[in-house]
């Protein structure tokens, strides 16, 4: 990346000074099962394929490292989004515990939140966990995407949105860093933002990618959507995707302090304790993954201290 980045480590002294944490959990293998988060079907083998049974499976990894409840904001299709940004309340909790779907499932994973991003107050996080018992974090699965992370100390306000190709051309992150201004009284020298672990560097295409193609009326490709020129690279005929800069040349002209951003340092596309979309494709023969693959938990939470003690007891590595 051209751009200087800062890596937290998540350890006791961070902790000891901050009421939320960022994690991210990564591939492990169980026997023969991939610890994958998610639960399409393709990701499991075949005496898995029933929906209940890889809820379950997702659920009791979440719970081993000290996740009760895992919220995920939907991003649907535009014709389909309710808000670009939303804070779940208490008031929408308690409908989602009452819900058939969580009655039947013992997850709010499943349920409908048709937003691009979420955000949650340490007061609404706190009052779930002593009506429910429910400590909940905000979650997305992902290989390679960037998930991005928010935090505002002063506000104690917690927000995560999945910043994939699609919605960083359309500046998803400076969309919710406003949110935070206008609905909680952010003040931007307080926020915090995280990122990855993702395929910062090194993410290539054969051709133009669909995302950044600028075509004329008949549909022809004609050159560079504006939004990314200067961080795609064309070299013997293929498309470098410079997506680490990109995103952080976002977060900096939102009016993040550079001393507020921190970037994991490790690249889903090269380290293969992370799952990757890219290097399962790559590993296709006859169109079919030679390796299954899954997708790394990115989240932020309020309750750190028992997730990261959960996490060291089952040797769970938690960056």
């Amino acid at each position: 990346m051209k751009n200087p980045i800062n890596e937290l480590e998540v350890n006791l002294e961070y902790l000891r000074t901050h009421t939320a944490v960022p994690f991210t959990l990564t591939k492990r293998t169980t026997g023969t099962h991939i610890y994958s988060w998610n639960t399409a079907p393709r990701f499991f083998p075949e005496e898995m394929k029933e929906a209940m049974i890889r809820i379950r499976y997702l659920m009791g990894n979440a719970s081993s490292v000290g996740l009760d409840d895992l919220a995920m904001p939907d991003q649907p299709a535009k014709d389909k989004l309710i808000e670009e940004c939303h804070e779940i309340t208490y008031e929408e909790f308690v409908e989602y515990y009452n819900s058939e779907i969580y009655r039947k499932q013992g997850t709010i994973w499943n349920i409908d939140k048709r937003y691009n991003t979420i955000f949650m107050t340490k007061e609404t996080h706190d009052r779930i966990l002593k009506e429910f018992g429910r400590s909940v974090s905000l979650v997305f699965p992902a290989a390679d995407c960037a998930v991005v992370r928010f935090y505002d100390p002063k506000r104690e306000v917690i927000g995560l949105t999945h910043s994939d190709a699609s919605r960083t051309t359309e500046d998803l992150i400076g969309s919710s860093i406003q949110y935070m201004q206008e609905h909680f009284g952010s003040n931007i020298e307080d926020i915090e933002v995280y990122v990855g672990a993702f395929a910062m560097d090194g993410w290539t295409y054969d051709t133009m990618p669909p995302f950044a193609a600028l075509k004329d009326e008949e549909g022809n490709i004609i050159g560079i959507r504006e939004e990314w020129q200067g961080y795609i690279e064309e070299i013997d005929g293929k498309f470098i995707i410079h997506y680490g800069d990109k995103v952080y040349d976002q977060i900096i002209a939102s009016g993040v302090s550079t001393d507020h951003i921190y970037f994991d340092p490790n690249n889903t596309l090269f380290d293969e304790n992370y799952f990757s979309n890219a290097r399962s494709y790559h590993s296709r023969v006859d169109g079919v993954p030679t390796d299954r693959e899954g997708r790394n938990l990115m989240g932020i939470t309020f309750h750190a201290e028992e997730m990261v003690e959960h996490a060291e007891e089952n040797k769970v590595e938690l960056k």
